[in-house]
């Protein structure tokens, strides 16, 4: 019996990639365990890989990274749970202390040892989240470490198993939080406090600007996108401010003689009802030739049928398309040429180190070589110093988008 028929027979269905059970079947463990030590391992940097070598090779660093954590943790049952995410369940045999040592063990392997693919050398550094408990609470225990892990760039947090009430109070005191900016949210669309603001892109042959929510409280104050949007999508009000910013937008730039940008996810196209009033602002406001869709990449968006037409079809009006924080996640150039992209924006976490890291100026120097051969123009976002500013025009940068040239700022205050 095979290992993949081995893994099938105990938990069900196995992430085809890899061959690893997936996140289903991991729940369905924790549940079923009286005594579970579960760590969450995340790939440190994985965009970066997948932006080096392409998703084909992407995916078989991988695979070659799931190879190497069975064998170094034989005795223990693994999951693939997507993309740069691998769980390890350790039952009641483990020993704390050993099982800790094991992981740390991984930690330096990974880190010293490299994965050598098309004859280069790549790291997978690692960050691990660490829980031990029972039922469902040792996951949530888990990922609040994998988070803490991550916000305090350390390679291993554990979450104490003698202290599941302060994590049940974590848990709490974010449900009702979120209840709370809901709430908020709500009250800001019926009182219309939901803004938009403009970044200016320099580099283009006519004013340009990016087009940027904000939603204004009560006291006055102006929260950024990072307060708000991800509790607006739980609680299905994303389409909402969509259609605010798509209507505000055009209805100011109108008369104006400069292009603005706009940014859609895949959900706000796929959603018919936000989809169509995409195109009735457009005509409403004859806006076609100014306007460009930044598209915000995510996991085989360029495969979904309804997003090609729907493109294709604004293409076919004048609009044109941006490719939003291009070098993160599952970027690979197929993806802009099937989304027939007229612009890229690489993303903040390259420019602002372009000027300091090798391996950033390779990245942006090959995204950028590529775009020019197939006419594509390149925006450089994050754009932050003068420093900086000269390290991407000497890249050959086609425009340019950050605080050095201003921060965003209310339509209002726009000339």
């Amino acid at each position: 019996m095979t290992k993949e028929q081995r893994y099938e027979l105990k938990y069900g269905r196995i992430n085809p990639l890899t061959g690893l059970p997936d996140r289903q079947k991991l729940l369905n463990a924790v549940l079923s365990s009286k005594s579970t030590k579960l760590a969450l391992i995340n790939i440190n940097g994985f965009w970066n890989i997948n932006v080096t070598l392409g998703r084909f090779l992407g995916d078989e660093f991988l695979q070659t990274f799931a190879k190497r954590l069975e064998r170094r943790l034989s005795h223990a049952s693994l999951f693939h749970l997507g993309g740069d995410l691998f769980a390890v369940l350790g039952g009641k045999d483990w020993e704390e202390e050993r099982f800790i040592k094991s992981l740390q063990a991984c930690i330096w392997y990974f880190g010293y040892s490299p994965i050598e693919l098309e004859g280069k050398r790549f790291y997978a550094a690692i960050r691990i989240g660490l829980a031990m408990g029972e039922g469902e609470n040792v996951f949530n225990e888990a990922e609040f470490a994998l988070r803490e892990a991550k916000k305090s760039h350390r390679d291993l947090v554990i979450r104490s198993s003698s202290s599941p009430s302060l994590v049940h109070e974590e848990i709490l005191e974010y449900v009702q939080l979120s209840l709370s900016k809901e709430n908020q949210i709500r009250e800001a669309i019926k009182k219309d406090r939901f803004e938009v603001y403009a970044q200016k892109i320099a580099g283009s042959k006519r004013p340009k600007y990016e087009c940027l929510i904000r939603m204004r409280q009560n006291d006055g104050k102006i929260l950024s996108p990072y307060f708000f949007l991800e509790d607006a999508k739980k609680a299905n009000l994303y389409s909402h401010l969509t259609k605010g910013v798509v209507k505000k937008s055009c209805a100011f730039f109108a008369d104006k003689e400069a292009d603005f940008s706009i940014n859609l996810t895949a959900s706000d196209i796929l959603d018919q009802s936000t989809a169509e009033f995409i195109i009735a602002c457009m005509h409403e406001y004859s806006v076609a030739e100014k306007l460009i869709l930044e598209l915000v990449e995510s996991e085989g968006i360029e495969n979904e049928k309804e997003i090609s037409n729907f493109l294709l079809f604004m293409k076919n009006q004048g609009v044109r398309i941006a490719i939003d924080d291009f070098g993160t996640g599952y970027s690979n150039f197929e993806y802009l040429l099937r989304l027939q992209a007229d612009f890229i924006k690489i993303d903040g976490s390259i420019v602002k180190n372009i000027h300091t890291s090798p391996l950033h100026r390779a990245v942006a120097e090959s995204i950028i070589s590529f775009a020019q051969k197939m006419q594509i123009k390149t925006v450089a976002e994050f754009v932050s110093s003068k420093t900086i500013h000269e390290a991407c025009k000497e890249l050959g940068f086609d425009e340019f988008q950050g605080y050095f040239w201003g921060e965003p700022m209310a339509l209002k205050n726009i000339k």
